[in-house]
């Protein structure tokens, strides 16, 4: 009894605590020869900081015991914070026993309950063993700077015998970096449509981190590949845009960029936790020049820290309807032609016209007039004196046969053709009305019909 008493006083000098009963007893050391077991700060990913224990078991009585270990204080920071107990892996080393059986021989975590770690041979013969901890990184849950208590008991079985001892248990640590990046419909794509020009209808990657701890954090964006259809087309310069949305801080883009081949820093900042949205559009303008069809592509983001860098593709589709349009833009009054008397200078109209294809298929702007120009009487006017002209652009691709001032004809007729290609076009289609004499006075109007016929 005596010796059990010495025993504790000597453990309570080390930061230990033993309570002993006659017949057995326990000691429990750090094998690095301190009095606790004190885990260095770390704050890299994976099994780190292992720390083993050399448990002693004497016994005298010739009966069998078992030893346990348990949580008596669970792991709290400065803040009040209790560590996950799960990142706190324990596992005895295989071989490192005399006689009895090691439990925990795979590595599980600590808990509060009692967990069995050894069972000693028939004739309860002392013996002694290795347990060994080690911090799993990624299910730190919060940082600081950690204490709490383990307990191990020896029990005899059969009998009332038994022995306690506890260890503090120190630990500093920052809480993992996790991050995640995925498409907001689909998690490693996004799909876009040529209709997605505003961040309300658009598709998105978000991009969120937690437990970075303080170090700085930059997140990029590279493009693989750019996006491209069947016939190996990519798609042109500025189609797509980037427009990141969220910490204005940390964001190095503000408003709609060019999807770009260059690597792209997208984030920079050292907070702790942060979330952003990277909107993917098209350019209005620049879309409907784009050939009609289905483009992939394959891009990833880059998070980079001190310790190392964690990489996620993203596959990038991007449909392009097929186009083909026509808009007319008529004077604000109309075709009309107020009060033509004969001896009236001439009124010219303007009537504008815009071709929109994607089809690279050539084609021609059709003009139909069902009936001749007329007046609220009904009477018509001679056609002699209503001429137009189709005035295209300089540079402009496509031709006309009216490049001159020529009659308006009634039925149908192909005022502009398209290039080879098919290529989009804006041209001015003008008018020109004259008085003449023996004319019938008034307001003169007529209804032109413009389409579009692929040739």
């Amino acid at each position: 009894m005596l010796r059990a008493v010495l025993s504790a006083i000597l453990f309570l000098g080390m930061g230990l605590t033993q309570v002993c009963f006659a017949g057995i007893s326990l000691s429990v050391n750090p094998v690095d020869g301190s009095s606790a077991l004190r885990f260095d700060r770390t704050s890299t990913e994976g099994f780190v900081n292992k720390k083993e224990i050399r448990i002693r078991i004497n016994s005298g009585n010739g009966t069998r015991y078992q030893v346990f270990q348990r949580v008596i204080e669970p792991l709290v920071n400065e803040k009040g914070e209790s560590l996950n107990l799960q990142a706190i892996s324990t596992q005895t080393l295989p071989n490192s026993n005399s006689y009895g059986t090691l439990y925990l021989q795979n590595s599980s975590y600590l808990g509060v309950g009692d967990q069995l770690i050894y069972s000693s041979a028939q004739n309860g013969s002392s013996d002694a063993f290795i347990i060994a901890y080690s911090i799993n990184q990624s299910l730190v849950n919060t940082g600081g700077k950690f204490r709490g208590r383990l307990s191990f008991t020896v029990q005899g079985m059969g009998n009332a015998s038994s022995d306690q001892m506890t260890i503090d248990v120190f630990l500093e640590t920052t809480p993992s970096l996790n991050v995640t990046i995925k498409g907001a419909h689909h998690a490693n794509r996004v799909h876009i449509k040529d209709t997605d020009t505003g961040e309300n209808r658009s598709n998105f990657v978000s991009v969120s981190f937690s437990g970075n701890g303080g170090q700085e954090i930059k997140i990029y964006q590279e493009l693989e590949s750019m996006p491209q259809n069947d016939a190996d087309v990519e798609l042109g310069s500025g189609v797509l845009q980037i427009d990141p949305q969220g910490s204005a801080q940390g964001l190095q883009i503000q408003g709609p960029n060019p999807l770009e081949i260059k690597r792209t820093l997208i984030y920079s900042g050292n907070k702790g936790e942060d979330n952003f949205n990277i909107y993917f559009l098209v350019n209005a303008d620049l879309v409907s020049q784009q050939d009609a069809g289905k483009y992939k592509g394959k891009i990833k983001y880059v998070v980079e820290t001190e310790h190392g860098k964690q990489e996620f593709p993203i596959e990038i589709k991007c449909d392009i309807s097929p186009v083909f349009n026509i808009q007319v833009t008529p004077p604000p009054e109309g075709l009309n032609f107020p009060h033509v008397v004969s001896s009236s200078p001439y009124q010219q109209k303007q009537v504008q016209i815009t071709v929109l294809s994607n089809l690279h298929k050539p084609y021609q702007v059709i003009q139909g007039l069902q009936a001749g120009m007329t007046n609220k009487q009904g009477k018509e006017f001679d056609n002699k004196y209503f001429n137009m002209q189709v005035v295209i652009p300089s540079g402009q691709k496509g031709q006309t046969d009216f490049k001159e001032f020529t009659s308006v004809q009634t039925g149908e007729s192909p005022i502009f053709s398209s290039d080879a290609h098919g290529s989009g076009a804006v041209f001015t289609v003008v008018y020109r009305l004259q008085g003449y004499a023996q004319m019938s006075a008034g307001d003169f109007s007529v209804p032109i019909r413009y389409s579009l016929n692929q040739k």
